[in-house]
């Protein structure tokens, strides 16, 4: 039977995991970062005794919702997605909200995180792996 310490040192590292989020990835939801993380997992496991597949070609599927300031350019900031994803994404809530199904990872997630393009907040749901749906 597990000691409460134990759950303790869960909670900690739990707790602890949240504060790099927060640190390396503050505009994303920590909950996209926790599902992306787990599916990485999943995938390097399931990969044990075979060649490690190319990330890039096996990145996940998520449909990902980017909101921004008012004050945001739509056109900067759609160019901006589609520079770093290679999709336009659609555009709504009078220019603050990017909608797209797209590969994501934590290279993106970061890459989006550190543009300066009035980004408040990443969020998103797996949405496929292989095949998006």
């Amino acid at each position: 039977m597990p000691s409460s310490n134990g759950l303790q040192d869960i909670r900690m590292g739990f707790q602890g995991l949240r504060t790099l989020f927060q640190t390396y990835l503050p505009k994303v939801d920590p909950a996209l970062i926790n599902d992306l993380l787990v599916r990485e997992q999943s995938l390097k496991d399931g990969s044990k005794d075979k060649a490690a597949p190319t990330f890039s070609r096996s990145d996940p599927f998520y449909f990902v919702e980017i909101l921004t300031s008012e004050s945001t350019d739509p056109e900067k900031m759609r160019s901006l997605i589609y520079t770093k994803t290679g999709l336009l994404p659609s555009i709504s809530d009078n220019g603050t909200r990017y909608l797209a199904n797209m590969r994501l990872s934590l290279e993106l997630l970061r890459d989006l995180c550190d543009a300066e393009e009035g980004i408040l907040k990443i969020a998103g749901d797996y949405t496929g792996a292989v095949t998006g749906r």
